[in-house]
């Protein structure tokens, strides 16, 4: 009697191929290098932040910076037409800012920018910013140019006669402009300038003198 066919032998799984083995000690392996990658990119991102954040408070210690000071000089009305049938207003302005930087070591470049105009939170016109650089101590006063041509709803319409008539009309004038920094012969990364100025005039008839009854603006930088 053949012993193996009444009482079979259990057969246990095969041992798994060489190259399989190989394999996953591949992919162990390329995993931890992957590990190990992604810990030293964090650890020089860290370095370098701490680097930047190290540099910026010694520049601030020694140099002091000050926030330079804005505001609106003259606005010039050069055409202002409202089209009562169409409900639109085509309109162009003349914009003289004075920029005054305060810093003793610090200059200041801007590059360009854009500028608008509007009549509570109707944009009227807009313009850029002339691209110019501000040395230390020093005052500048570009004229900037608005034009535009915009629909107005009814509402909007009727309180802008009105405010004509009162003589006080209310204006923002915002500028938001790329900023570079030059601390000593440092020139920083770009930022971004944000000047929000609120006027009150008394009329925007073209041709005729415009007063500024109230003058009040702001700047922000954006790091």
């Amino acid at each position: 009697m053949d012993y193996h066919r009444i009482h079979p032998v259990g057969v246990g799984s095969p041992a798994p191929a060489p190259d399989s083995q190989q394999q996953v000690g591949k992919g162990r392996s390329r995993g931890r290098r992957c590990c190990r990658c992604v810990c030293w990119t964090l650890l020089a991102v860290l370095v370098l932040a701490v680097a930047l954040g190290a540099t910026a408070g010694i520049l601030y210690a020694v140099f002091k910076p000050k926030i330079p000071d804005f505001h609106v000089d003259r606005l010039t009305v050069t055409r202002f037409d409202v089209n009562a049938k169409a409900a639109t207003v085509s309109d162009a302005f003349e914009v003289e800012v004075t920029s005054t930087n305060p810093n003793r070591r610090i200059g200041i470049y801007y590059d360009g920018g854009e500028v608008t105009a509007s009549f509570n939170g109707t944009e009227l016109c807009r313009g850029g910013f002339p691209a110019l650089y501000q040395g230390h101590r020093s005052t500048v006063r570009p004229v900037i140019l608005l034009a535009g041509e915009t629909r107005l709803d009814s509402a909007v319409a009727l309180q802008l006669a009105r405010q004509q008539q009162a003589g006080f009309v209310p204006l923002t004038v915002w500028a938001r402009v790329p900023i570079r920094i030059k601390f000593g012969a440092i020139k920083l990364w770009k930022m971004t300038g944000k000047a929000t100025c609120n006027l009150v005039v008394d009329n925007l008839v073209a041709g005729r003198q415009i007063r500024i009854r109230s003058n009040s603006c702001s700047f922000k930088l954006k790091v």
